[in-house]
């Protein structure tokens, strides 16, 4: 196949046979050959629940709540299970742990600027 940036809606069906055939032949050879793949770095996971999160700030689970329904700690979802991210909670804490609203009108007045 000449032209790999092409849309796919564009391609015609032996084009189309002649990718699928392509990607079918590399994924076989990455199946048949696991230990020539590149090293995979174990990436740290960056979405964390309560428990690891009252861990890392030493913090009880009421006062967590506490916090959370008054907006002083960053939350990725308020839904249940609640999810927060290890990065964001990290950088919360190396701020001296401020209030979630002031962080955001920080922000607000920077952008504006």
């Amino acid at each position: 196949m000449s032209d790999l940036s092409k849309p796919l809606y564009t391609l015609t069906i032996e084009e189309y046979k002649e990718l699928q055939q392509e990607i079918f032949q590399e994924q076989f050879q990455r199946f048949q050959n696991p230990e020539k793949q590149p090293p995979s770095e174990k990436k740290e996971r960056d979405i964390i629940f309560m428990d690891e999160v009252c861990e890392i700030t030493g913090y009880s689970k009421p006062t967590m709540y506490s916090k959370i329904s008054r907006y002083e700690i960053p939350v990725l979802s308020r839904g249940k299970p609640l999810t927060f991210s290890k990065k964001e909670i990290i950088e919360w804490i190396h701020q001296g742990k401020p209030n979630i609203m002031d962080r955001k009108a920080e922000e607000y007045l920077r952008n504006k600027r």
